[in-house]
């Protein structure tokens, strides 16, 4: 019994160390997910005994991996929510409303999701990697909402000079201002994802991760906020026609 106690415990017989070998990479999701339950239960179960008031602590690259996650995933949400917060009341000022800014981060939130989402499978079809770095999402939706915010203020300042120039019915006024607004921005686009695909051949993980998917989101951004903005000032249709 002595030989188990001076394996795992220390000479004073206050810490004990445990090793544990997971079946599975340890820089892999399963691996942090593995790390996450492991530690949940063992501190349920110790309440229950008298060790109640020890302190546990799991180390190794996957426990780092988890702490390097939830870091991630706090600031992302951080970030995400100080510029939605603030990209709303920018809109507000140029659109004049305030469903349609709402409307407009919505579809920027959709486009973000839906890029990560297809990055994330083409990381683990095409990649080999069986999981976005921890920080694609972050640097993703910075890039997506920041080019999709522009091509938003670009596209309903084009709107309102529409209105002030030939007032007609706002949905026809929105049309005209994306056949305008639309050259220019589908030429940015091209150019825009020339120079993000230029990282994929960098071996970087994150780099090529990054600008698959931005790629992604600006092809949607540009198919998608036309379409959605004329919906969006259909249904503002009277607010517009009482501040013309």
């Amino acid at each position: 019994m002595e030989t188990v106690y001076d394996t795992y415990m220390s000479a004073n017989r206050h810490l004990t160390e445990i090793t544990v070998v997971l079946k599975v990479d340890p820089s892999s999701q399963a691996a942090i997910r593995d790390v996450k339950r492991l530690t949940k239960d063992l501190q349920a179960q110790l309440k229950a005994t008298n060790l109640s008031d020890a302190t546990v602590a799991v180390g190794g690259q996957s426990t780092r991996n988890v702490d390097l996650s939830n870091l991630a995933t706090s600031d992302f949400w951080r970030t995400a929510l100080i510029m939605s917060l603030g990209i709303f009341l920018v809109l507000v000022f140029f659109t004049r409303s305030v469903l349609q800014p709402i409307m407009i981060i919505l579809t920027l939130l959709g486009t973000y999701f839906t890029s990560i989402s297809l990055t994330d499978w083409i990381t683990r079809a095409w990649l080999d990697t069986s999981m976005l770095s921890w920080n694609t999402p972050f640097f993703t939706f910075i890039m997506i909402v920041a080019l999709g915010v522009d091509y938003s203020i670009f596209l309903m300042m084009r709107y309102r000079d529409e209105q002030r120039r030939s007032p007609q019915t706002p949905v026809v006024n929105i049309h005209h201002a994306a056949q305008a607004v639309g050259t220019v921005v589908m030429s940015a686009v091209v150019i825009l994802s020339g120079t993000f695909a230029a990282l994929i051949p960098s071996g970087v993980m994150t780099l090529i991760q990054v600008a698959i998917a931005v790629i992604i989101g600006l092809i949607l951004l540009l198919t998608a906020l036309p379409l959605v903005m004329s919906a969006y000032i259909r249904l503002t249709y009277g607010a517009q026609s009482s501040q013309n």
